[in-house]
């Protein structure tokens, strides 16, 4: 694997070292080659040329720093969806799993965004505010059609007139409206795509029309975009555990947990649909309403199975003995006996809607005062299903008694070489009889989000002779309502486990149609489990595992009707039924309102030079806003009959047993009526300045210092909070607890600093260098607090985790490099050819990673294990790409890398830190212009089917040293696409 992952580092390096080669080639080319400004209007291009030129133009005259991605051509985006299109910015990097915490299980477009290696970004749709019902914060945007966009914006470093909230940077997703073109516009994108892994073919289509017109009302405009995309991807993984210490000092083994593999099948169909109306009444009034709705259901079967160490079967003296391990004591390869099989189908299913409606309205009440008005109605909601069957491998069909080794299966895995291999030597797995029903799981969720906003801004011009240019002014409030639903990761028992009966008849195997007592047997059941082939797997680069018997995919789509199958298994009269939402206890309710008022002031500034460069101008300015946060939330303890009586004897003591007897009063009764939330309120004054030097035409400088914060998680101010304490009288170690969120929370706060270099030498053609800087405060973790209640007239103190702000500071610092040409000097056919690279650099020091739940004693605890890097930022990233537009061709090979990061310090089930390794990818394509107006092409992602490794540290003490955890396929995809516009 090693060799491998180098071997492909270097193939991205020599692929970076080949793009500067050509840009010294190139560079000395310039002087003579560079074309003026006049270029950026006159010169008509399509395809890759007019979204560079775009960008470019959109970077060079920004008021702040600010980076681009156009889709010049309606509906071309260069990459697949929004997240893939961003990675090629210096700067951004995405994440391609689902979720941090859950790193396993990759997604067919990249999800989350980091900026400079922080994942507090801001999303938006022009300049208005967007948001995910999951976390009430930042979008999902996976969740967005490319299709509908004319372009999507980064700012990295704001001004006062953007809106607060992100400290990473601030995506802007712009959307057409009909005054954009000059007069009627119909186009049509379809596109067919296949993944080699998941052999489906997936189709989607968009369409646009837009027109507008000179009436007697004045002119009017209208847009029309809908689209509808299938898009799928399979996955290939096989993975292990944590690692287990085995021995000591010069002899110490380290053994995995867990032995497995999985196939994920993913497929989601997302319909998004944008209305533009434009009326423009006279020269000095314009309006604009603009909605737009976005609907993703994404859907997953996973077939997964592994083998447990539950009863010591890894860690054996009979496996052990065919153990070999590398240098550092880890297994690399060996024989499992008596590995007990555990197989499980998983389904997930998530609906995921966001409507935005606004309307806008601008008035030029004289040639130097201009006011604008804009409302806003957002709202998103989030309803999520994942539902499990668990079923397990005995030889022998046992009812009560435990499976015994001999009765399990013997299993070969060799970890050397690129993938690891696993082979079933026993030879019955494919025989269905020998599996019985283990255990099901449960969750669901039910979020919604809504926020009305309201804005006025107004800009007064100064006379042109003066070094002040304007004045833009304005206000801001918002009211956002947020409740998310939750319920716990609800496993329940079924007929048997390894570990023995739970009662009753014991297990129900496969091919038996179970029933007990009053509940009658199902005769459907045996045909309610799925024999999985793993055909195929991982292209064909491994073995096949072996053939295992899974719960079948249609049984786990519903968990009320998985119950209905199910509940003639659970022979011991007990164990898992759905929880559903009516379930769902206060804890797992998170109830919220949010107001924000703001209000800023910017003066922009500018004059001509003389002697030194031409002209100079920039912005400075400050945003005051105030936030008011409404919770509601109870302290509550659950009451506890199990408590005994304690006699002062021995060791015990009078102090103990009065404890004791106080915890035991205490927990008598439930606690109840105990608010905690309320109303908090802070202020926050973010000052900025933006200042450009403008040397020459072609070559600028700028500088730019802001403040930024970015609010809590809503999940973090939660004010339900859980009391418990131990009622054991054999050691008396009460151990009063309790975990909760803080509803009195304070925004993390940064200070931001660049310094840019920006040679834009030729319409398509720059050399851009950024240097910044962050200086952060007022990182929210988890800390232990002691917090006292009375109960019954007893009163405890409990040492309660919540999140605070803290006092430690942090820093994030780095440099992009970034170069864009195209090499228009070169004779005929070569003159087609153009480069785009570019380089990041981050470095970090300080600060505190999150804590997804508090309540999760993993995640508090390994967050603040020392030594480990921020979550989500990775050192170094580069992108290279290979262009070429002439003869009606428009093609591009581009190549994206970043190296090493965490992506959690706690994964799920694992509850170590997890690392992503080295990962780069290449993605190409190809189109062809017909005519002027209809383009055919070919688009492929994941050509090399590059393989992702995760890494584990298995020692939270020594968090740096990791070990291999998984190696993950997805599919190459290739799409054909057919684009016309008339």
């Amino acid at each position: 694997m090693k060799q491998s992952k180098f071997a492909r580092l270097s193939a991205g390096v020599s692929v970076m070292a080949l793009g500067v080669a050509v840009m010294g080639f190139a560079l000395p080319a310039l002087a003579q080659t560079a074309t003026g400004e006049a270029d950026v209007t006159e010169v008509i291009v399509t395809g890759q040329r007019a979204q560079i030129k775009t960008a470019q133009k959109l970077k060079k005259d920004a008021e702040v720093v600010v980076d681009s991605v156009t889709a010049v051509d309606i509906g071309a985006l260069p990459d697949r969806s929004v997240a893939e299109a961003l990675q090629r910015i210096s700067g951004i990097q995405i994440q391609r799993t689902s979720a941090a915490r859950d790193p396993i299980r990759m997604t067919a477009e990249g999800g989350g965004v980091v900026i400079r290696g922080l994942t507090w970004v801001r999303s938006e749709t022009n300049g208005r505010d967007i948001f995910s019902a999951a976390n009430g914060r930042s979008l999902s945007f996976e969740d967005v059609s490319a299709d509908l966009l004319a372009g999507v914006d980064v700012y990295k470093n704001p001004s006062a007139d953007m809106i607060e909230g992100g400290i990473g940077g601030t995506v802007n997703l712009r959307t057409r409206q009909p005054f954009d073109s000059r007069g009627r516009v119909l186009a049509g994108t379809f596109d067919s795509t296949y993944g080699d892994l998941q052999e489906k073919r997936q189709n989607s289509i968009s369409v646009l029309y837009s027109d507008r017109w000179k009436t007697s009302i004045g002119e009017v405009g209208l847009l029309i975009n809908y689209s509808n995309a299938d898009s799928g991807n399979e996955t290939h993984v096989i993975g292990v555990d944590r690692y287990n210490q085995v021995g000591s000092g010069a002899s110490a083994r380290y053994i995995p947990n867990t032995l497995g593999w999985r196939i994920i099948d993913w497929e989601q169909n997302r319909q998004a649909g944008a209305i533009a109306l434009q009326w423009r009444p006279n020269d000095s009034l314009e309006f604009s309403l603009q909605a737009f709705k976005s609907k993703a259901t994404p859907k997953n079967v996973e077939y997964n199975t592994g083998f447990y160490n539950d009863t010591g079967e890894l860690t054996s003296a009979q496996s052990m003995a065919t153990y070999k391990y590398n240098d550092k004591g880890e297994f690399v390869s060996g024989t499992v006996y008596g590995a007990g099989i555990t197989a499980n189908t998983r389904y997930g299913n998530d609906v995921k809607e966001t409507e935005d409606v606004s309307l806008n309205a601008r008035w030029y009440v004289n040639d130097k005062l201009t006011l604008t008005g804009d409302l806003q109605y957002v709202k998103s909601t989030a309803d999520i299903l994942s539902n499990t069957a668990f079923v397990q491998y005995c030889a022998n069909r046992v009812t009560t008694d435990t499976c015994a080794a001999s009765d399990k299966t013997v299993v070969s895995i060799d970890m050397n070489g690129e993938l690891p291999t696993i082979r079933m030597l026993t030879s019955d797995t494919a025989n269905k009889s020998n599996y019985y029903w283990a255990a099901a799981m449960d969750h669901v969720e039910k979020n919604e989000a809504t926020q009305y906003s309201a804005r006025i801004d107004g800009q007064y011009e100064f006379d042109d002779n003066s070094w002040l240019k304007s004045f833009k002014f304005g206000v801001r409030a918002t009211d956002r309502d947020y409740l998310t639903r939750q319920s716990t990761w609800n496993w329940g028992y079924l007929s048997h486990q390894y570990w023995g009966s739970g009662g009753g008849t014991g297990a129900v195997f496969l091919d038996q149609t179970g029933g007990y007592g009053s509940v009658p047997a199902n005769p459907d059941l045996p045909g309610l489990s799925e024999l999985v082939t793993f055909d195929g797997f991982m292209g064909g680069q491994s073995a096949v595992p072996g053939n295992i018997w899974f719960p079948s995919a249609a049984l786990v789509k519903s968990p009320q009707g998985m119950y209905s199958e199910l509940q003639a298994v659970e022979t011991a009269g007990w164990g898992w039924s759905p929880i559903g939402l009516d379930n769902i206890g206060p804890e797992g309710i998170n109830d919220q309102s949010e107001k924000t008022k703001a209000a800023y002031g910017l003066l922009r500034v500018g004059g001509e030079l003389s002697g030194f460069g031409q002209s100079w101008d920039g912005n400075i300015g400050v945003r005051v806003v105030k936030t008011e946060v409404n919770t509601a939330g109870a302290v509550v303890s659950g009451a506890d009959a199990n408590f005994g009586t304690c006699v002062v004897s021995g060791s015990v003591t009078a102090a103990q047993c009065a404890a004791y007897n106080n915890a035991k009063q205490f927990k008598a009764t439930a606690l109840t009526g105990v608010a905690y939330g309320g109303s908090n309120e802070y202020t926050d004054v973010m000052p900025s300045l933006n200042l450009r030097f403008k040397y020459s035409s072609e070559l600028q400088f700028r500088f730019a210092a802001s403040k930024a914060i970015v609010r809590p998680d809503m999940s973090w101010l939660s004010g339900y909070t859980t009391l418990s304490a131990g009622a054991s009288t054999g050691d008396f170690t009460l151990n009063p607890t309790g975990q909760g969120g803080n509803p009195f929370l304070k925004p993390v706060e940064a200070n931001q600093y660049d310094l840019t270099a920006e040679w834009y030498f030729a319409p398509t053609s720059s050399l851009t260098l950024a240097l910044f800087r962050k200086d952060l405060t007022n990182y929210i973790y988890v800390q232990s607090t002691p917090e006292t209640y009375t109960n019954n007239g007893a009163t405890m103190t409990f040492n309660v985790n919540r999140y605070v702000n803290g006092s430690e500071k942090g820093e994030v610092s780095g440099f992009e490099i970034a170069y864009n040409q195209f090499y228009d000097f070169l004779p005929g056919f070569w003159s087609g050819f153009g480069v785009q690279a570019n380089y990041t650099k981050i470095e970090s020091s300080g600060g505190r990673n999150p804590v997804a739940s508090v309540s999760d004693g993993n995640q508090v605890t390994n967050a603040n294990i020392s030594g480990l890097p921020l979550e989500g930022m990775s050192p170094d990233s580069y992108n290279f790409a290979l262009l070429y537009e002439k003869y009606g061709i428009s093609a591009r090979m581009a190549y994206n890398w970043r190296s090493e990061y965490l992506y959690t310090t706690s994964a799920a089930n694992v509850n170590r830190p997890m690392w992503a390794g080295d990962y780069g990818q290449w993605d190409g394509s190809v189109f062809y212009s017909l005519t002027p107006k209809v383009k055919v092409g070919i688009q492929a992602t994941n050509i090399g089917r590059d393989i992702a490794y995760t890494r584990v540290s298995s020692d939270v003490a020594k968090p740096l040293e990791t070990q291999y955890y998984s190696a993950t396929k997805t599919d190459r995809r290739v799409a054909l696409i057919l684009r016309a516009s008339f």
